[in-house]
């Protein structure tokens, strides 16, 4: 029945409110795999890293290990005070990133304010710093990036209102359904176990691509004695295969999480009977389709921007080798800097194209034309509102960390035993503050990816949040007309 509603929520132009621009309005697709191709080659990839795992990884493995000359047990050092340290900092953790979203929902225009007025203080500390040690070019660079950021800070300032309601409003529908919450983390999860799997693989391949040479070194008329020499030399082609499995893997897992969540705020958008609770329908619901009919979508998508990925880590490698002239260099320069820049693109396109996937179903393609439409519409109002928020969460991913980092020299002080072989204090501060930093980034994407659902959702559907979310549209569209008030179409 919900996904009935939605159906004919989403396509009843009557419902459409559209302010400041013509929108063409996404539709329900119906349920069937999209891009299947896609999906098809990932779990083909998939299994062939742990295959070569398994038969090449772990045999390495056992073999190097077998090669050691003591097997006395006290060799190995004791890791039990950094495994109770880490659970032990993952838990607050969490604590402290659960704590962020109500403390972001209760002042979130203030935070916005702070996380923009923190970033020019950065800059400024940054300029300061490189002439007080006497680094006069890098100071004028600072100087050149602080006026911009200055700039950008005087432009936008008035949008803040508008970024603090789409920040209460995405803060509004995690909370809803924090369920979707312990979703990211499982798939981080299941994201951290390929790595292992694929580092074994690595293993494998640079053991079994090592090549050996054995001399033999005359010693004055007595017996030669031979000399073994092993190097592994990993071929461009493995290279090249071993990057792009692992690049496209991790972006198949981030995106997942992205649309399972665009899935979910856009049923709590548009049902909010059936996206009203920890556990939902919309969680299990968005979590089938991403993983399932949208998962070809997502592979298609993640494989273009890993395609980038692994040509820039070649490009790096080549320009770190350090046999190249001045002509090569400043090529590999220019080549590294063109990916880069068509890498930031194509992921903040498949943000949005994601979003579109998650809560209609749509192909990779459709959806891009979507995006697109998106764009030419209010591409540059998504973008601002899109960077204030970002600035609010890298923030509190910062304050998280640091908080955690304190727990760290707690524990350094209640047992000292478990970082006194790894440098003390320092140590604690940094490991603490290290998980601190993951852990509320996995909190923190999730808030992030539902307030851009929102912004799509507020551009094609207001009419629908006026009628489920009246308090919510209320501030919205004030901060709208705020902002825009000759644009502004209701």
């Amino acid at each position: 029945m919900g996904e009935e509603q939605l159906s004919q929520n989403l396509i009843d132009p009557e419902t459409l409110d559209n302010p400041g621009g013509e929108w063409t309005k996404g539709e329900k697709q119906e349920a069937k795999c999209r891009d299947a191709w896609a999906a098809i080659l990932f779990y083909a990839q998939l299994i062939a890293i742990f295959a070569v795992a398994g038969v090449l990884g772990i045999p390495a493995i056992q073999k190097n290990a077998g090669d050691g000359t003591t097997t006395d047990s006290t060799s190995f050092d004791d890791y039990s005070g950094l495994i109770y340290s880490s659970l032990i900092a993952g838990a607050f953790s969490i604590i402290f990133s659960s704590l962020s979203l109500f403390v972001m929902s209760c002042c979130p225009k203030l935070l916005i304010k702070i996380s923009l007025l923190f970033s020019l203080v950065c800059s400024l500390l940054v300029v300061i710093s490189a002439f007080a040690y006497g680094n006069i070019i890098a100071g004028m660079f600072g100087v050149v990036f602080f006026a911009l950021s200055l700039c950008y800070a005087c432009m936008v300032w008035k949008r803040i209102p508008f970024a603090a309601a789409n920040l209460n409003t995405g803060l509004t529908a995690v909370k809803g359904n924090a369920g979707v919450i312990v979703v990211a983390y499982c798939i981080i999860v299941a994201s951290y176990v390929y790595l292992c799997v694929w580092m074994v693989a690595l293993v494998g391949v640079y053991d079994k691509e090592g090549l050996c040479d054995t001399t033999t070194t005359p010693a004055n008329g007595s017996e030669g004695g031979t000399t073994t020499t092993c190097e592994a030399n990993l071929s461009w082609g493995y290279f090249f295969l071993l990057l792009l499995s692992v690049f496209w893997s991790q972006q198949v897992f981030q995106n997942t999480i992205h649309t399972v969540i665009a899935g979910v705020v856009s049923t709590w958008w548009f049902v909010p009977e059936d996206a009203s609770s920890c556990c939902s329908v919309a969680i299990k619901d968005s979590f089938v389709r991403a993983t399932t009919s949208s998962f070809g979508s997502i592979c298609f998508g993640s494989l273009l921007v890993a395609i980038i990925q692994t040509l820039r880590a070649m490009v790096e490698n080549a320009r770190n080798d350090g046999d190249n002239n001045g002509c090569e260099a400043f090529l590999l320069c220019l080549v590294d800097c063109l990916l880069t820049c068509l890498e930031d693109a194509l992921e903040y396109f498949n943000k949005f194209a994601y979003i579109y996937v998650g809560m209609y179903g749509y192909s990779y393609i459709e959806a891009g034309k979507n995006v697109i439409n998106l764009f030419k519409q209010r591409g540059w109002t998504i973008i601002i509102a899109d960077n204030l928020i970002s600035n609010v969460l890298t923030l509190f991913a910062f304050i998280i960390g640091m908080l955690t980092g304190c727990v760290g020299l707690v524990m350094n002080e209640i047992e000292k035993s478990w970082f006194e072989d790894y440098g003390g204090a320092a140590s604690a501060f940094g490991f603490a503050f290290l998980i601190g930093i993951v852990i509320s980034m996995i909190t923190l994407s999730v808030v992030d990816s539902s307030v851009n659902t929102v912004l799509v959702c507020f551009a094609e559907a207001p009419a629908e949040f006026e009628q489920n979310y009246p308090e919510l549209s209320s501030e919205m569209r004030d901060a709208w007309r705020e902002v825009y008030p000759a644009e502004c179409g209701f």
